[in-house]
């Protein structure tokens, strides 16, 4: 039988390394992955998704049993990527299935060829952060719109204009009609 979540971080808050490994196993990838796609670097992402469950480890004491994990690491991953995104524009890199998302996102029928990276790339760099990072929880980690309103501290309605918005600017910047 697996272990909940819920008792997963009851352990942790009593110091039980192997059930933070557990978490870790758990949770780790779809932070690292939302992470990469608000912050476009897979070595920030890496730092970045480490911070994440080094603050879970140090808040577990602290955890109400009533509170969704999957919902706090959501809300940790996206104000810290933003946060580094504000900060700090390191080098970007590429990821040729974050390309294809985005162009098959962006419009119904592919306007560029999902080998033509720089242009993608450049669309997808324009976003603001917010908008990359709302597309990011509902595209590529399949979040609930009420759910990322939640974890991004917003209505529903905002986040579903932020939404909007994202896909009309790349359409808009990969060729496409408004």
């Amino acid at each position: 039988m697996q272990l909940s979540d819920i008792e997963l971080m009851r352990r942790v808050a009593d110091g039980d390394q192997q059930a933070f490994a557990m978490l870790l196993g758990r949770h780790s990838k779809m932070v690292l992955n939302l992470v990469y796609r608000i912050v476009l670097s897979r070595d920030d992402a890496e730092d970045l998704c480490q911070e994440v469950f080094e603050r879970l480890w140090k808040q577990a004491p602290e955890w109400r049993d009533d509170a969704k994990l999957t919902t706090w690491l959501y809300r940790v991953a996206n104000n810290l990527a933003l946060n580094f995104r504000q900060r700090v524009q390191q080098r970007l890199v590429v990821d040729d299935n974050l390309v294809e998302s985005i162009v098959d996102t962006a419009a119904p029928e592919p306007i560029v060829n999902a080998g033509d990276n720089a242009l993608v790339f450049d669309a997808l760099k324009s976003l603001p952060d917010n908008q990359r990072a709302a597309m990011a929880f509902r595209f590529y980690q399949d979040v609930s719109v009420k759910d990322i309103a939640t974890i991004m501290g917003l209505s529903a309605k905002a986040v579903e204009s932020l939404i909007s918005r994202a896909k009309q600017q790349l359409r808009t910047r990969l060729g496409g009609r408004e």
